[in-house]
């Protein structure tokens, strides 16, 4: 019998041919190009509509797929270690960079736009610790999925997890029946995988347009920053971490993760490759409680 061809590349060639018409569109006709943003706005859209069933799923059948809540508890704290720490070099190499290369040093602000700056910061406000974790708890457990709080969705998948963990052998049923469920959602969102061509094209014409080119040779400075700092934590830090832990070359991972790469730098919203991440660390090896707590 013969494998059945993938025929997703044919999806990111298609992204990669619409960002390159989406960046031509926005020079030639920026004025036409800024009313494509709508676009790009709802294909993101799409799929952060997606993101709370996903995380729900992934994490309830992670968690109740353990039989021992000490080894989840073990697996989520080495996670939460892990971010804290790699979360501290982060920042010390962008403030390396950023000290270094000072972007926006030569930017002039109108005293309108300071005013506006310090106006919208007061709009904001600063969430005191209390109003955040409060924050976290939802109204009902259903309104954790209809209001689009991720935090709020991380709270009823952990508490559900737990709960059919401890049930043993009569949550059985239930987990099967969410696995059912999360097979609709990753189907539901293959879906609207095939609208990244439109989402792209629209998202990148729009930067373009409404930047022009001498915004972007503005720019570039605070880009090159930006890359810089990526590359260095991902390919001295990361690549350094991986080849210890694991032996695996980060070249060979980036290429493995190249098409959602890809599909994050063309919509600017890295919540569009999360299904696809998650799915492709199932496939690569990763247990799925490891994937579903993490």
């Amino acid at each position: 019998m013969a494998a059945r061809r993938d025929k997703t590349h044919y999806l990111y060639i298609a992204v990669i041919a619409a960002v390159l018409l989406g960046i031509a569109v926005g020079f030639a006709a920026p004025g036409v190009a800024v009313e494509l943003k709508p676009l790009g706005t709802g294909f993101v859209n799409l799929i952060k509509m997606m993101i709370s069933p996903v995380i729900f799923c992934t994490i309830v059948l992670g968690i109740g797929s353990v039989r021992k809540a000490a080894k989840v508890g073990a697996v989520g704290g080495l996670a939460l270690g892990y971010f804290m720490v790699m979360s501290t070099v982060a920042l010390a190499i962008g403030l390396l960079v950023g000290n270094l290369l000072e972007p926006g040093s030569g930017l002039h602000l109108t005293e309108a736009a300071r005013s506006a700056g310090e106006a919208q910061a007061k709009a904001g406000g600063a969430e005191s610790t209390q109003e955040f974790l409060l924050g976290i708890i939802p109204t009902t457990m259903v309104s954790a999925f209809t209001g689009g709080e991720v935090l709020q969705t991380l709270l009823v998948a952990l508490l559900c997890g737990f709960a059919l963990q401890a049930m043993g052998r009569s949550g059985e049923p239930v987990l099967r029946g969410i696995g059912y469920i999360q097979k609709l959602v990753f189907r539901v969102l293959a879906m609207i995988m095939w609208a990244a061509p439109v989402g792209a094209f629209g998202a990148i014409a729009a930067v373009v347009g409404a930047t022009g080119v001498d915004a972007l040779k503005s720019l570039a400075v605070i880009m090159i920053g930006f890359y810089t700092t990526c590359l260095l934590f991902v390919f001295v830090v990361l690549g350094t971490l991986l080849r210890v832990c694991t032996g695996i070359n980060v070249f060979s991972l980036l290429r493995y993760l190249g098409r959602e790469f890809l599909l994050i730098l063309s919509t600017s919203s890295s919540e569009s490759a999360l299904p696809r991440l998650i799915a492709k660390m199932e496939h690569v090896g990763v247990s799925r409680p490891v994937v579903g707590i993490t």
